[in-house]
């Protein structure tokens, strides 16, 4: 057959979508293009062609392929796309590698929120290379994707259209799988343009056979290429089977056919090429088709037992054949058909994945690809089995937890029972479960193993496995019950006992028992910091620290955070504590005004939240976007809402109420009621369907809220009944959040509403809780509002005043001077009402708090002062002075080139709370890329 490239005939079509979306991203706007097309139809083609025109246009280009026999290895296919593992890896792939392989994280401790550290891995590196040109990303048989790369996806695809970077992936049509259908859909719902890859036209079929044979087809030919219904792969493979028979034959300047030799199938028509490969190369090529749809020579070498130099000829020949292509460091199947034919054809197939996998481990290759074949293994070799799964089990639960899961269950099936390795097995597939996050299977596989382990290191180990299963499924009490069993048996050593204690004084907590959960942690702190026994340290220090948080001694708080923080080596303590122990430090700040201090612990937690994937994520999310609120940075505070709605499920169960409330409190105080009831719609319903209720110091969002619009529909009676019901009942376990954020409220209404007795009460009930002792400058300011308020007394309002001009809660402040301007007009002193007031309206319009400003507006009328047009400057909604502080800092750092990722780390923010400004940012300005917004600065410059 001729040379002429026949790829592309009849795909105009397809390949204009295809460059239009390369062109796009040049500009910055990104795209996603989803080719569909049964196998054969010219996918593959496509996405070979447009890589090739996106290095034409100076792209960078990663190009890779899901592969069947990996899709139970985590990111398995995004890895061959970025070139992990390959010889061009630079630094940042290789600590990328690392991250994937399980290397950093805390010994023994099980994160099952790893995916999502290494997807926002992966994005922020994604990121860093858009900031220096455009990008396209292309994966081809996406229907065999992994979990991790589809999680991957799907992330990508929601900052697509503010990135450089285009994304092209293809995948059958047949493809019936859940979670990629999940994928397609929401990639096309958010603009992703779906191309569905048909057969040829009976012209594009001519431009084919013309371009391969140098002839146009007659008409026996042409009616014999109809029955490959328009796929080019069957019509090439048609072609070329005719060929190799000698059965075509230029007739009158036409390129006719003998039917006798017309293959029956594209199967058979790919399968006869293998008549014609030696004995050697068929060998080559069964052997690979076991490794997969690509493999590399040294792979080929270990596996066949024979040198990569005997290989070569074999290999040459197959190639020469067209039934492998090289692509990079590896080899590959030109198509899959042929090496499925080729795997399907192999007799004992288990057999040969059992001597595959053996191969593979003698050479040392990664577990996860030995276990691969392993699990695809008949019962041969059972003792050689069981030793590898019980050496590599752990680094393998690490990488791979479902993928360990599913081998260790497959091991213990021909393991003898009762035997010392059975027991250590069923060990270590409890602790797999624990990491699979599986943890409700965890208790009948422990206590099944339990009856016959007797082994005390095996039985000690399986019974810590169940009490953090315990945790893991919300059952502190039952965990709390095992610590305590595991105490009594005296059968512990010192170090394991000092783990128990430190364990069931954060047991204790959960059940709400402080006291006994303080004077645990108090008792086991010392020995374990002598012992340098990490683990239970800090969780003697998390203890003592929360419980001191919880009872409003925040400067003890913080010194026991800090104390952990000091002394406790990274590496060698989860992520979920280092995050909790931030966050405690951070929350005590927030109550000691010190309002930067707060926002940079928890950035400080936020960054390590992001490496791990741990749960504590969220809370530093919601703890931002609530000092963000009473700092009246609203716009900021939304941001760090919406991030975090659109983190996984599995890291915002119990915050969306939170995040719900604290966006319908901030319209509704806007005036944008419809999107507040919006919001409080969504906040109930996350409240109905959660499994756990809200974290309790955020219940006060979703509730304030509720209250503002009850105020809002003249419900006035309505809103005071609830807010007094949430006093009475505590708005969750911090003094504070009722004393500075509700108090005025609660006094405020109950004056308006002619309750003043409710008003005292308020204040009295203050009053004894703050004490002389436990009294602050915060709690002395806020008495004297309220009691200013109920007295009408400016010059005991006034008291206040210098407390709440230094305090970095601004929307606090504006309703201070909203009250103090109140009083003032009550008693006569309109000219001071009226600066007051001025103050009060300049900080809500600092807020663009509409609501707020009417209202204040229409009291102070009530109260005697002079209705007059204001001239107040309010903050737009859009344009440059729309921006906040947070927002010109960011278009800025745009403008200079620098990535999301390089953004957040400047400025103490999320890498996607920096995504969600930009997009913010574009809004505003009605801008559609970054390339856009830098050209508006330096403009605006």
């Amino acid at each position: 057959m001729g040379t002429a490239p026949t790829g592309l005939a009849g795909r105009s079509e397809e390949m204009r979508e295809l460059d239009t979306a390369i062109t796009r991203a040049s500009t910055g706007l990104g795209r996603a293009i989803l080719l569909e097309g049964e196998p054969g139809i010219g996918k593959t083609a496509l996405l070979q062609a447009a890589a090739s025109h996106a290095r034409e246009a100076g792209m960078r280009v990663l190009y890779g392929a899901a592969e069947e026999l990996e899709q139970r290895l985590p990111f398995a296919a995004i890895q061959r796309c970025l070139g992990i593992g390959t010889a061009r890896a630079d630094t940042q792939l290789s600590v990328l590698a690392g991250q994937i392989r399980g290397e950093g994280r805390a010994e023994g401790v099980p994160e099952i929120e790893t995916d999502f550290a290494t997807v926002e891995a992966i994005l922020a590196l994604l990121d860093d290379w858009c900031s220096a040109g455009p990008v396209a990303l292309t994966l081809d048989d996406l229907q065999w994707a992994d979990h991790g790369t589809l999680v991957l996806l799907n992330q990508l695809g929601k900052s697509l259209h503010s990135l450089p970077l285009v994304l092209l992936m293809a995948a059958r049509s047949t493809a019936a799988d859940e979670e990629l259908n999940q994928l397609r859909h929401s990639l096309i719902g958010r603009g992703a343009v779906l191309v569905e890859v048909g057969p040829l036209s009976d012209h594009a079929v001519s431009q084919v056979v013309n371009g391969l044979l140098s002839a146009p087809a007659g008409p026996t030919l042409r009616g014999l290429l109809r029955d490959a219904a328009g796929n080019p792969l069957y019509v090439t493979e048609m072609l070329g089977a005719l060929e190799r028979e000698s059965a075509i034959r230029i007739v009158h300047g036409s390129a006719e056919a003998d039917t006798a030799a017309v293959p029956a199938s594209l199967v058979s028509a790919i399968v006869g090429r293998l008549d014609w490969v030696s004995p050697e190369g068929l060998e080559v090529l069964r052997t690979a088709s076991l490794l997969g749809s690509g493999f590399t020579v040294p792979e080929l070498s270990t596996v066949t037992g024979k040198p990569a130099a005997k290989l070569v000829d074999s290999i040459t020949e197959v190639v020469r054949y067209g039934l492998l292509r090289e692509q990079g460091e590896r080899l590959v199947f030109r198509h899959d058909l042929i090496r499925q034919a080729l795997y399907e054809a192999i007799p004992a197939r288990a057999a040969s994945h059992s001597a595959v996998g053996r191969a593979l481990a003698r050479s040392g290759a990664p577990v996860e690809r030995v276990a691969e074949h392993l699990l695809m293994s008949d019962r041969g070799g059972r003792d050689a089995l069981i030793d590898w799964v019980a050496d590599h089990a752990t680094a393998l639960t690490q990488r791979a937890p479902s993928l360990s899961v599913e081998l260790l269950q497959q091991t213990l099936r021909v393991a003898r029972p009762g035997s010392q390795q059975a027991g250590h097995l069923e060990t270590l597939l409890a602790a797999a479960l624990l990491w699979a996050d599986r943890a409700p299977e965890v208790q009948p596989q422990t206590e099944e193993a339990l009856q016959h382990v007797h082994d005390p290191a095996l039985r000690s180990e399986l019974l810590w496995v169940l009490a953090l299963a315990d945790i893991a499924c919300g059952r502190p009490d039952h965990a709390a019950q095992r610590a305590q069993d595991a105490l009594a048996s005296g059968g512990l050593s010192p170090p394991e006992a000092r783990r128990y204690q430190a364990f069931l004084s954060t047991c204790l907590f959960r059940l709400g028992d402080l006291p006994r959960a303080a004077a645990v942690a108090e008792e086991v702190r010392p020995a374990a910091a002598q012992h340098d026994e990490h683990h239970a340290m800090v969780d003697a220090y998390l203890t003592i620290a929360i419980v001191q948080l919880f009872q409003s001694h925040y400067v003890e708080a913080m010194d026991a955070a800090e104390h952990a923080l000091r002394n406790a080596p990274g590496q060698a303590i989860p992520a979920y504590s280092l995050i909790a122990l931030h966050l405690i430090r951070g929350r005590s700040l927030f109550e000691l005004d010190r309002a930067e201090e707060a926002h940079q612990s928890t950035g400080e937690g936020m960054r390590i939240g992001e490496s791990s994937g741990a749960m504590m994520l969220m809370l530093c999310h919601a703890n931002r976007a609530s000092f963000m609120f009473h700092s009246g940075r609203w716009d900021d505070a939304l941001a760090e809402a919406q991030v975090g709605l659109e983190l996984p499920d599995y890291l915002s169960s119990k915050t969306p109420q939170a995040f719900h409330g604290l966006m319908a409190l901030i319209a509704g105080l806007r005036g944008d009621f419809a999107t507040a009831d919006a919001r409080l719609a969504k906040a109930h319903a996350a409240s109905a369907t959660a499994s756990s209720p809200t974290i309790p110091f955020f219940e006060y969002l979703p509730r304030w809220a509720r209250e503002v619009r009850l105020e809002s529909q003249g419900r006035r009676h309505e809103a005071l009944a609830d807010l007094l019901d949430g006093w009475r009942r505590g708005f969750g376990p911090f003094r504070g959040v009722g004393l500075l954020f509700r108090g005025a409220d609660l006094v405020r209404l109950a004056m308006d509403l002619g309750e003043p007795d409710t008003a005292r009460e308020v204040i009295a009930q203050a009053e004894r809780s703050e004490g002389t002792e436990r009294s602050t400058p915060r709690s002395r300011a806020i008495i004297a509002h309220c009691r200013g308020l109920v007295d009408r007394d400016p010059d005991t309002i006034a008291a206040a005043a210098d407390y709440y001009w230094r305090t970095p809660w601004l929307f606090s402040r504006a309703q201070y001077y909203e009250d103090y301007a109140a009083v003032l007009a009550l008693t006569g002193r309109l000219d001071q009402a009226r600066t007051r007031l001025d103050q009060a309206l300049d900080a809500y319009g600092q807020m663009r708090a509409d609501w707020c400003i009417t209202c204040a507006e229409e009291r102070l009328v009530a109260a005697g002062l002079p209705r007059r047009r204001s001239a107040r400057r309010r903050r737009p909604a859009t344009g440059w002075d729309a921006l906040t502080d947070t927002e010109h800092k960011i278009a800025a750092l745009v403008a200079e080139g620098l990535s999301n990722p390089a953004i957040a780390a400047r400025i103490f923010l999320s890498r996607r709370t920096v995504q969600s400004h930009v997009s913010s940012i574009l809004s505003k300005l009605g801008l559609t890329s970054r390339v856009e917004l830098a050209t508006a600065v330096a403009r605006q410059r």
